[in-house]
């Protein structure tokens, strides 16, 4: 994520810099980071979804238990 924004950012400073020379290269950096934050926030997005649902918070210790668990291997505490 860090990646893309630095991208952008140098893409818009060399634009901003020599508007005549800078104008191509500006814009690659500036698309690539695009891509960049696309590819990112679809990969968190993506990690997210793999992760939702997999577990569970148990109310008495916190800690993660497998959703189909009865009880909690850590405290006891037996789910409904």
């Amino acid at each position: 994520m860090i990646v893309g924004v630095v991208l952008v950012v140098v893409g818009i400073a060399l634009i901003w810099s020599n508007l005549i020379l800078g104008l191509i290269p500006g814009l690659i950096l500036i698309a690539l980071g695009i891509v960049a934050l696309v590819i990112s926030g679809v990969w968190r997005g993506g990690l997210a979804v793999l992760r939702f649902g997999s577990t569970k918070s148990c109310p008495a210790c916190h800690s993660a238990v497998p959703t189909s668990a009865a009880y909690c291997a850590t405290c006891g505490h037996q789910f409904q």
